[in-house]
């Protein structure tokens, strides 16, 4: 199983990928913001790896190179 992690002062971002459970949604993307209210709970989105990669696909488009800035 291969893990990766990607933190930033506002998200937590992790994906677990090839799972040896091979069942269906076992390979996922959990996205994490944290909160800085004590009063409101982190927000927490996961999904699959293949909705993931739309998410990505929909983003590099929608999104301006960093460079063309």
């Amino acid at each position: 199983m291969q893990t990766k992690s990607k933190n930033t002062n506002n998200i937590r971002m992790k994906i677990v990928n090839n799972n040896p459970a091979k069942r269906a949604g076992s390979n996922r993307l959990s996205i994490t913001v944290n909160s800085n209210d004590w009063r409101v709970d982190n927000t927490s989105i996961s999904m699959s790896i293949r909705d993931a990669t739309a998410l990505r696909n929909f983003l590099n488009e929608a999104l301006p190179p960093e460079d063309s800035e």
